[in-house]
Formats: structure tokens, sequence, C-alpha cells
């Protein structure tokens, strides 16, 4: 049992290639069955694709943030500064809940430059103690260099982003090819009943032996 579960879908993919083929032995498959094999086959090897590009995407994404990171680090430096004022609660707008503490603080960078800003700081920090601030050449302050787990997440995020806008191009695009197969077919079908339908219920019959009996 479990050797057939392991080969099912192979065995399901081996049946679609050789309906798409024409290679499959059954009478009873139509062309609709075919173009439904090949559509099924092109969606599969569509998103195969579109998962190798979210990868690419994301590995490219990645090495470029990587790039810029590196390009940057040698103009940001660390600096000591201290708290000229205690921690301030600072709130979210739309929520009115406290997001950080900011305190005006005080730093040298360049020697002999003083700078003063706003910066966030640890909620029980006091006046007069001293923080790690980035700054760039100039002095002023700066973003810190991200982390690589950062740029590595924003890269996944990025190649997901890729790949779940492709996913839904190759889902839209097999439903609609899958829908007008499905409405081919119930043409035909209905086109074949129509035919078949009075010699299957025996009304062609009938109504020959009625003329028959008209005429005796």
């Amino acid at each position: 049992m479990l050797s057939t579960c392991r080969t099912r879908p192979t065995h399901v993919l081996g049946r679609h290639l050789r309906r798409a083929l024409g290679a499959e032995r059954n009478e009873l498959a139509r062309p609709t069955d075919r173009a439904r094999s090949r559509a099924l086959l092109f969606a599969a090897l569509a998103v195969g694709l579109a998962a190798l590009l979210g990868a690419a995407s994301a590995w490219a994404d990645f090495d470029s943030a990587q790039r810029r990171a590196a390009a940057a680090a040698p103009h940001l430096h660390r600096a000591d500064a201290v708290l000229l004022t205690p921690p301030l609660v600072a709130t979210d707008a739309n929520s009115g809940t406290a997001v950080r503490y900011e305190a005006t603080v005080a730093w040298t960078y360049p020697p002999e430059r003083h700078h003063t800003g706003s910066v966030e700081v640890p909620q029980y920090a006091s006046s007069g103690s001293i923080v790690r601030v980035w700054t760039g050449d100039t002095g002023q302050l700066s973003a810190a260099p991200p982390r690589t787990t950062r740029l590595l997440l924003d890269a996944m995020y990025f190649g997901l982003l890729v790949a779940g806008c492709l996913f839904v191009i190759v889902a839209s695009g097999l439903g609609l090819r899958l829908g007008r197969l499905n409405r081919r077919a119930d043409t035909v079908w209905q086109c074949s009943w129509a035919e078949v339908e009075p010699v299957w219920t025996g009304r062609v019959s009938r109504r020959h032996g009625n003329d028959d009996s008209r005429r005796g």
C-alpha cells in the first residue's frame, strides 16, 4: 500500500504525458481529454519555472542588498552619545499605544564637531547616561547597518512575492483553459447524445414501427 501511494504521483504524471502525446491506449480518450492533459502538464511546468524565478529573484535581491550594505559600511561610524533629556514615549498615531522611547542626545563626530538629535533609547535610560549611535561621515545620525538575517528575510519575502504572483497567473490561465475545455466537452457530448439517444432509448424503432403500422 505504501509503495502504491508513493508511486501514484509518478503514475498520474506518466498517464497525462502519454495522453498529451497521443500514446495512451484508451479508445475512450477524447481530443478534449488530450488537450486537458497538455494544459495540466504546461501548468505544472509553469509552476516549476515560477518557483525557480522566485528563488532566483530572492537570491538576486539578497546579493544586491549585500552589495549596498558593503558599499555603505565604510561610511558608517559608531559614536558615544550623552542623554540630555529623560526618555519620552512616542505613541502610535492610530492606536495611541507606546511604540518606542526617544530622548535628545549629544555626540561628537568627527572630532571637535558636536551634534544633537533625537534617538530611540531604552525605557529606563536616565539623563547623563551613554548610548551608542550610528553616524555618517559628516556626523549626522544614520540607520544601523542591516543584519544578514534581515537581508535574508527581506529577500525571501521578495522571492515569495514574485513566485506567488506567477502562481496566481498560472492558476488563472489554467482555470480559464480548463473551463473552455469543459464547455467544449459538454457541447460535443450533447451533440453526440442527440444522435445516440433516439437509438439508445428505442425511439427510432418505435417511430419506424408506428410508421409501418400506419402504412398497413
